[in-house]
């Protein structure tokens, strides 16, 4: 599939489900303005979003559909694994032009919040 999707954790009715408030950081690609990469190889297409919990900021779960998703997303998984909160993987310093730029933003853009 391209661009290709790819997820980890829960949804967000999953975190509801399970009694967590949460928080929902989502972003099109296209407006991502940290993600280089989908402008140099052309495809901003897709969106990300991340099903955070709204009392310890942990990462409950992402849904990516991206250039190199499938590749993001082993970013996202072991800092789940891990406890990194959102805000680290936030305000963590990437390599230029990447994809892992795009959580500079996205995971600044709430979207909603319970």
């Amino acid at each position: 599939m391209t661009p290709p999707l790819a997820t980890v954790g829960l949804t967000e009715k999953e975190a509801r489900a399970a009694g967590h408030r949460v928080k929902i950081a989502s972003q099109p690609v296209a407006e991502i303005i940290a993600m280089p990469r989908a402008y140099i190889v052309e495809d901003p297409r897709g969106v990300m979003k991340f099903v955070l919990d709204a009392d310890t900021d942990d990462i409950l779960g992402a849904a990516l559909l991206s250039i190199d998703a499938q590749e993001l997303i082993n970013a996202v998984a072991l800092a789940m694994r891990h406890g990194v909160k959102a805000a680290e993987l936030r305000d963590a310093v990437y390599q230029h032009p990447t994809s892992t730029e795009a959580f500079n933003d996205v995971l600044a853009t709430i979207v909603r919040a319970d």
